[in-house]
């Protein structure tokens, strides 16, 4: 059976009220590095982007912030491999710079480096450092002119080296690393190399981990569980819950997608529900969270749905030309009504409003169902119908379906007429358009039942019906399924009975 049909609806949902979703993007200039669960950002992430990253620093310990060293107090933040310290007081690009790790570890193991020997254990090309009476050769030496702090020269210069790694401070001998190993190694104020012959190019010579050794190794990140209900497939435009297990956690944000979940902390665990985009193509889709700690680090988890095309029906939709000509009289006015529904829908207030299934907001004929794809006057299929319209006679009485508050409530809206907007808390909000009479005020509270409105064919209509949607944040999802289940499920993985329509 082909799911292509024309139509000339009653009643029009028009493509001027298509919402589209809204990604959050993370703060500017800060970066969550998963291994360790700190931030590194500001001053420092741009210093460790263009100095060497990973390889040269290696991961953060620890987040930013004031500390006593041996030359001062300073604002700093620890990696694997260095201490990053900010100096305000000093002008770019020496208001970002390394501690001095290496000698800072000697001086903690009481070594009197200037008194060991030097067993020469490498050859080739050397150079002598007299402030240090000690000469850096062969691979070292090529390590320490090919890297350094970017200062501005053309290249990587003497200064740029000095810089970043310090003069040297012992000799070449055998050491045992933190790793157990027996290895070639030199001390440098900011560094430690360590030759690994056996290594490929360009990881024969290694940085050793001083700030970890300084500092201590960091505590093991727990791992957050993930748990999508009632399923991990869903059907393209419908609702699902993603529930976060961490009892580390202090707070837990997500995306499903590119869009974000809105979490509640409930019965020892987070929760929060989505709804998939009811255009969103058929296949995985990924479920990312980040569980906040008490120590300040971020424990992120990642879990994946599947998609499934729900087969909803393409429409071919002719717009008469009194409709047509009110598009085009009103682009202004309908870019603000669009505009001040699209600022709803974002809100997320915290207290969950309803309790139990939903309930039909009216009586009367389903004429036109979620989700059908719309061509308007033998356009391209690029919408989709985001509610259910219900027709029956002008002054038929509409009832919230659930507890909420309302927060739009209006009669003049150029496509949508006499318009309710309810807010059912956790980022819930349910739309009522082309109402005869609005009965309600905004900042009001209603309960599942109340009579909110009377039906009518206002707004670009062509009959009388009420055009209903449920929002989960700025997605759609079928109103139906609020009808036909609880949610969330009052028991993990529960179905509920289904209700007849």
């Amino acid at each position: 059976m082909s799911n292509k049909k024309w139509v000339m609806l009653p009643m029009l949902a028009l493509l001027v009220l298509g919402l589209w979703p809204q990604s959050r993007s993370n703060a500017a200039g800060e970066q969550l590095f998963v291994e360790t669960g700190w931030r590194v950002g500001g001053h420092v992430l741009e210093f460790w982007q263009r100095s060497g990253g990973l390889a040269v620093f290696g991961l953060p310990l620890g987040p930013e912030q004031r500390e006593r060293t041996g030359d001062g107090t300073y604002a700093l933040q620890r990696f694997e491999r260095a201490r990053v310290e900010l100096h305000p007081e000093k002008r770019a690009p020496y208001n970002v710079e390394l501690g001095r790790v290496g000698a800072d570890l000697l001086a903690r193991q009481q070594r009197n480096w200037s008194s060991e020997i030097d067993e020469q254990l490498l050859t080739g090309q050397c150079r002598s450092f007299p402030e240090t009476g000690r000469q850096v050769c062969g691979p070292f030496l090529d390590y320490w002119l090919s890297h350094g702090l970017d200062l501005g020269d053309e290249g990587v210069s003497y200064r740029e080296s000095l810089a970043l790694f310090g003069l040297p401070l012992t000799g070449t001998r055998m050491e045992t690393n933190s790793s157990g190993d027996r290895v070639i190694t030199q001390w440098f104020e900011r560094a430690r190399f360590e030759y690994h012959p056996k290594n490929p190019q360009p990881y024969t010579v290694l940085l050793g981990r001083l700030g970890a050794e300084l500092s201590g190794e960091p505590p093991p990140l727990p791992q957050p569980a993930i748990a999508i209900l009632p399923q991990t497939s869903i059907l393209q435009g419908h609702t699902l819950t993603v529930e976060v297990k961490s009892s580390e956690a202090t707070g837990v944000s997500g995306m499903l997608g590119s869009t974000a979940l809105a979490f509640t902390r409930r019965d020892g665990s987070w929760l929060a529900i989505g709804a998939v985009h009811g255009l969103q193509q058929p296949g995985p889709l990924q479920v990312r969270v980040e569980a906040a700690l008490a120590d300040g680090r971020t424990a992120t988890g990642r879990a994946t749905i599947q998609v499934i095309d729900a087969g909803y029906p393409v429409e071919y939709i002719n717009l008469p030309p009194d409709v047509r000509d009110s598009i085009a009289n009103n682009r202004e006015a309908l870019e603000a009504e669009n505009a001040r529904v699209r600022a709803i829908w974002p809100v997320v207030t915290p207290q969950r409003l309803w309790n139990g299934r939903f309930i039909m907001p009216t009586e009367g004929v389903l004429v036109s169902s979620y989700g059908g794809r719309r061509s308007y006057n033998g356009g391209p299929v690029s919408s989709f119908h985001e509610g259910i319209d219900i027709a029956n006679a002008v002054g038929t009485p509409i009832i919230a379906p659930a507890a909420g508050n309302v927060v739009l409530a209006g009669t003049g809206f150029i496509a949508r007429g006499g318009a309710v907007i309810l807010d059912h808390g956790w980022g819930i909000h349910t739309g009522y358009w082309h109402m005869e009479e609005v009965l309600v005020s905004e900042g009001q509270f209603v309960e599942q039942g109340q009579v909110i409105g009377l039906m009518g064919a206002r707004g670009m209509v062509t009959g009388p019906h009420l055009h209903w949607e449920l929002r989960i944040g700025p997605h759609s999802a079928d109103p139906l399924e609020w009808i036909n289940r609880e949610w969330p499920p009052s028991q993990p993985g529960s179905r509920g009975k289904a209700m007849p329509r």
